[in-house]
């Protein structure tokens, strides 16, 4: 059973009201905590089998108004006013008009040239085509005629009543004829013209009015004067006020653009509902009237269509010849063609520049290239030159130190060393040494080449050391390094990151240390100077794991550091003094801002950070601190917010301020429009209903007429006509003003029956946070189904006389006396909004408990839960009377029947059935619980029959609880079968593809049969059918269904004719094998009835084929049942359907029943 939640946005659900504890809280807010305790409801008794959906309607206006709230004995309201200059000129102008009321007569006659009345006019006038009658003429305004105000109609009238009244007329002796007096044109006039909407639509067909367009040959003339003209001549039709004027030649080309945009998207009020040849309230039926207003519509689509083609092609005319657009164009052609000189000029210039600096740097290259190369060859001969002299200095090093036998004195043995020294020698000792060394060692001799060798020597062991020492001291460094490593690696933050990991990678991931090294390696703020590896972490884990944790340095280390943890991630949040920041001179806040902001160029990695509630509070009131005037007003706007920097508070400002300008472009160019707005669709996820309610904005007003024509559409596209569906409506006790008000719905429900009752099955409820009682009125008046809950602290109201205020908020002059409701009591609570949606739940969403029997002697049952809960069925017998069936809560389950007999007969409503899980309950209970049952459903168990079953059942209860060991085992087992009734049940019909018939009543049947959803999620649905035995014609009398063995001797079995020879429509004659295929026959013959008058050849070939089958076989009750079928297809047809539809069902049926008759 759906559910549709229709809330109010109006303004007036926005007005704050005081709770019991001083507690502020808007009606807007209740509203929304009374439908999440609804939702609480449903999600914790029916499990989300319930499909809600979320509405509002809307308002919008076009531009922005001052809002002027008037509390009028405690019943708030809004007026709009453009401006307060405008609301002090109506009230003057209202006030002038009450001082001057008794002195109209004498303005009537000061007004006597404005108002001229044509005696002979009226004389010739004819009641009878009082619709194509000058209006304006009749009342004596042709020479106003558009242009006259609600004051001129009301003096006019009253002037032409004065003079023209039949019973004027019959005191000065003229003669007047009751039947065709002229007067009667009078006062149709005025109904016209005195009502907004009426005057609306015949000022659209003024035939006064110049539909004509101007000729080519008028424009070229003079442009700007036919032009204007015409233009100003149907800006009368345009929705919007402000229109742009044609202008003249020297306009601005965005004046120009303007204008034609403007009229090229022009958006006319203009409307031919007066020209409608049928009105619709003169229909017999809804049917009549529903093509009637079809008509209408169409026709005035079409002429609407008209309209609009010849405002663009106005505009267009202008466009074409206008002079300004014709040189706009001539200097946009200019423009481009200068534009594009320009462009290839540049290109040229570009593409030459380029070629010469490639030339540029071409040479440039070449250039480089051979310096370089010169440079690179001055190099090389320079070191083969030193390579040269190095050689040549080494081998007269060696050939003199050869040729004095190495200064040996002929030791072999110091001869070698001196060799290996001579080596040393001319490794280490560049050209120039060497030069320096020969010359030396020619004079010197053994002395000088001793002392250079003992020098060489001595330089390769200092180099050694060095060597040495620089290694010794890495190795010690690295050592040490490591160990202190080791100690510092091993953090309270790296442990922590540690459990983490061995927590994160389990026992059995492949490679488990390696891994977890990797993630400290990862994550470890240290691992910049320190890599883990897989022993160091598999070392630390198993001290960790052998050691005591409670005993741990750990442990002792994060207790010590706790404070100062906190510290660190506690956000400071510094108060604003407005005496101390006044007084403070700019060095300090200097020094405080950098100080506390981490300076000026320390926020650009926070600049992300989102703003919290503090800050942006501490913004505002830093703004309003410091003004404009205040110089370096944004370093001290910084100063006053912890942790932001100018950069970041100019940026918040500017984006909030671009946030409010975008909501001010969106409200403006919002249309005047009364909608409706299908927030959340069905759904079962309740949680995006609660987020819906979280976004919900405020309109200025709304209409209760709009909310419910769009839950009748809803309805309709939804869920057809034949599901039952529940309404919950939240209002507060706003009553409206002007058409939208709940007053003037009441009337137009009580005229026309529309929007309400609904035409799908439904119950409208309305919650009304107020004291009004009109929403009552309401569902009394339109008969439909449902109530009007109000919380009880409101419920107690007294009547308060006040006096009656006009619509200036200035009391009226004949002191008239009203009634106003007032509550008496503790007024509005949260206690009182949860009880009365209890009430709610309790009278609507009621679960609907039964007893599902199957076999003998009630042996097996079990609790069942019917959802939805079945409605109450109510029929009208022959004399008028109406009567009201409820199903009984004990299920009776009489037989089994195949799912392809069965076929789909009509059906009340469908519902689910599962078992309801609760403990057992004892055999004297039940009985009470059935006995209470059957008072709720209207039934008593007073027939011998049920007196006898109840007896058997408590005999065999009885016997079962005074039975030994045994028989406590036997009742054991039965209370497991009890138990598992459902699901026996539910697989049987599954598998076997049959359905169960069960009783429901006295003569009332159903089928129980397992249904399959999309998601292939099976379920037990139960088909309610309409009271009685013969509601399935195919299957005959379900009282006398029995199994074969039931058949007396000689006895077949007969349903439909089968003829198994011929299986088609062949030979003109239509056989059915099963009643499957009588079933989609019907279905067909709907189908296309449906989509008349499309198809109207197609329902009237298949209808006769059945009809001569029928005949041919001797089946005239299928005529008669084929005529009610579609007598009550047509209640149910869908709104979008042809009135043909139902003409032509119609007289289907009526000839069925006549050949019937014949017959």
């Amino acid at each position: 059973m759906p559910t549709i939640l229709a809330i109010d946005v109006s303004l007036s659900m926005s007005r704050s009201v005081s709770i019991q504890g001083g507690d502020i809280i808007t009606y807007h807010q209740l509203a929304i905590q009374a439908i999440n305790q609804f939702l609480d409801h449903l999600l914790a008794n029916h499990s989300k089998l319930e499909f809600v959906s979320l509405t509002i309607t809307t308002v919008a206006l076009i531009s922005p108004y001052t809002r002027i709230r008037l509390v009028c004995t405690e019943s708030p309201f809004l007026k709009f006013y453009d401006d307060e200059a405008q609301f002090r000129e109506q009230r003057e102008t209202a006030a002038a008009a009450g001082l001057s009321h008794s002195n109209s007569d004498s303005d009537i006659s000061e007004n006597e040239d404005k108002f001229s009345v044509d005696v002979d006019f009226l004389r010739s006038l004819d009641p009878k085509e009082w619709k194509d009658q000058d209006h304006y003429a009749v009342l004596g305004l042709k020479n106003l005629r558009f242009n006259a105000t609600d004051d001129d109609l009301k003096r006019a009238y009253r002037k032409i009543v004065l003079n023209h009244h039949p019973d004027k007329r019959k005191a000065k002796g003229e003669d007047v004829r009751q039947d065709d007096d002229y007067f009667t044109c009078i006062t149709r006039a005025y109904e016209i013209l005195g009502t907004p909407q009426k005057r609306r639509s015949y000022d659209s067909v003024d035939p006064e009015f110049d539909d004509s367009l101007p000729m080519p040959s008028e424009i070229e003339k003079d442009f700007f004067g036919v032009m204007g003209k015409y233009f100003a001549l149907n800006a009368r039709w345009s929705e919007r006020k402000n229109v742009p004027s044609i202008g003249d030649a020297a306009s601005s080309r965005e004046h120009v653009d303007c204008f034609y945009n403007f009229w090229y998207n022009f958006e006319s009020w203009r409307e031919y509902s007066y020209l409608d040849e049928e009105d619709k309230e003169r229909g017999q039926d809804r049917e009549e009237r529903r093509w009637i207003e079809k008509q209408n519509k169409t026709i005035r689509a079409k002429r609407k269509k008209e309209e609009m083609s010849r405002i663009r092609t106005l505009v267009d005319l202008a466009y074409n010849h206008d002079p300004r657009i014709m040189r706009f164009k001539q200097e946009e052609k200019e423009r481009r063609m200068a534009a594009k000189r320009a462009k290839q000029d540049a290109i040229q210039a570009q593409k030459a520049e380029e070629e010469r600096l490639v030339r540029e740097a071409a040479a440039a290259r070449v250039k480089a290239e051979e310096e370089e190369q010169k440079r690179i060859e001055a190099i090389r001969l320079e070191r083969e030159q030193q390579k040269k002299a190095l050689k040549k200095e080494r081998k007269t090093l060696r050939e003199l130190a050869k040729s004095n036998n190495y200064y040996s004195g002929g030791d072999d043995r110091v001869r070698v060393k001196h060799m290996e020294g001579v080596e040393k020698i001319c490794e280490l000792m560049k050209a120039l040494e060497l030069q320096e060394f020969n010359r030396e060692l020619q004079k010197g001799g053994q002395d000088v080449f001793m002392r250079v060798l003992q020098e060489t020597e001595d330089k390769l062991e200092e180099e050694r050391q060095a060597m040495l020492t620089k290694n010794t001291s890495s190795t010690s460094l690295s050592t040490t390094l490591r160990m202190v490593d080791k100690n510092a690696m091993w953090n309270p933050e790296n442990m922590q990151i540690l459990i983490k990991a061995v927590n994160l990678f389990p026992a059995g991931t492949s490679q488990r240390w390696d891994v977890i090294a990797n993630f400290m390696n990862m994550h470890s703020p240290t691992a910049a100077n320190q890599k883990y590896t897989a022993r160091d972490v598999l070392n630390k884990a198993k001290d960790l794991q052998s050691g005591d944790f409670s005993k741990s340095v750990l442990k002792a280390q994060a207790n010590e550091n706790a404070f100062e943890s906190f510290e660190k991630t506690k956000k400071e949040l510094k108060q604003v003094d407005n005496a101390e920041i006044s007084v403070k001179d700019k060095a300090d806040k200097a020094e405080k801002a950098a100080e506390v902001n981490g300076g000026s160029g320390g926020g650009g990695d926070k600049e992300g950070r989102t703003w919290t509630k503090e800050e942006q509070a501490l913004l505002e009131q830093a703004i309003k601190t410091y003004p404009i005037s205040t110089p370096e007003r944004w370093d001290r706007i910084a100063e006053c917010i912890p942790n932001r920097t100018k950069k970041e508070c100019l940026r918040r400002v500017k984006e909030l301020v671009d946030r409010v300008n975008a909501k001010k472009e969106a409200q403006q160019t919002i249309v005047y429009s009364s909608l409706y707005e299908v927030v959340v669709d069905f759904t079962r996820d309740y949680d995006v209903i609660r987020k819906a309610l979280t976004k919900l904005d405020h309109y200025d007003k709304t209409c209760l007429e709009n909310v419910l024509h769009a839950i009748n559409n809803i309805l309709l596209t939804n869920w057809g006509t034949q599901s039952h569906c529940q309404i919950l409506c939240f209002t507060d006790c706003g009553l409206g003003f002007g058409s939208t008000s709940l007053a003037n719905v009441i009337q137009r429900v009580m005229s026309t029956k529309q929007p309400l009752p609904f035409i799908p099955p439904s119950k409208l409820n309305f919650i009304c946070l107020g004291t009004t009682k009109m929403y009552q009125k309401l569902l009394d008046i339109s008969g439909q189904k449902g109530q009007l809950f109000i919380p009880k602290a409101l419920e107690n109201v007294e009547f308060v006389k006040i006096k009656k205020e006009d619509k200036y908020g200035a009391s009226s002059k004949d002191d008239e006396i009203v009634k106003v409701e007032i509550p008496i009591g503790p007024g509005l609570t949260r206690q009182s909004v949860r009880e009365m949606m209890e009430r709610v739940c309790e009278t609507n969403y009621r679960q609907f408990d039964a007893i599902l029997n199957c076999g003998s002697y009630f042996k097996l049952e079990c609790p069942v839960l019917i959802w939805p809960p079945p409605l109450p069925y109510t029929s009208t017998d022959a004399f008028g009377m109406e009567s009201t069936r409820h199903i009984s809560r004990k299920i009776e389950v009489c037989g089994f029947i195949s799912i392809s007999d069965i076929g789909s007969p009509m059906s009340v409503s469908r519902h689910l059935l599962m078992p309801k899980m609760e403990e057992k309950v004892a055999a004297g209970k039940n009985e009470k619980i059935l006995r209470g049952a059957g008072r709720q459903a209207g039934e008593y168990l007073t027939t011998d029959y049920e007196r006898l079953e109840m007896e058997i059942k408590n005999f065999y209860a009885k016997g079962d609880t005074n039975s030994d060991d045994e028989g406590s085992s036997q009742v054991a087992v039965n209370e497991s079968m009890k138990e598992s009734i459902c699901v026996l049940l539910h697989g049987a019909l599954k598998i076997e593809n049959m359905a169960a018939l069960v009783l429901l009543g006295d003569n009332w049947y159903g089928f129980i049969y397992s249904y399959a959803d999309s998601k292939k999620k099976s379920n037990m649905v139960l088909t309610i059918l309409p009271p009685g035995a013969d509601v399935v014609p195919w299957l005959g009398d379900l009282r006398h269904l029995g199994t074969v063995d039931d058949l007396l001797p000689g006895e077949t079995i007969t349903g439909f004719p089968v003829k198994p020879d011929k299986r088609s429509y062949s030979q003109n004659c239509v056989v059915w094998i099963k009643q499957s295929g009588l079933q989609s026959d019907i279905q067909k013959v709907l189908r296309h009835a449906k989509k008349l008058p499309e198809k109207i050849q197609h329902f009237y070939k298949e209808l006769n084929r059945i009809r001569r089958a029928a005949l041919s076989l001797g089946f005239v009750e299928l005529l008669e049942g084929l005529a009610c079928i579609f007598e009550r297809e047509i209640p149910t047809l869908p709104p979008n359907a042809s009135p043909d539809c139902a003409l032509q069902l119609k007289h289907a049926a009526m000839e069925l029943k006549k050949f019937n008759l014949r017959k």
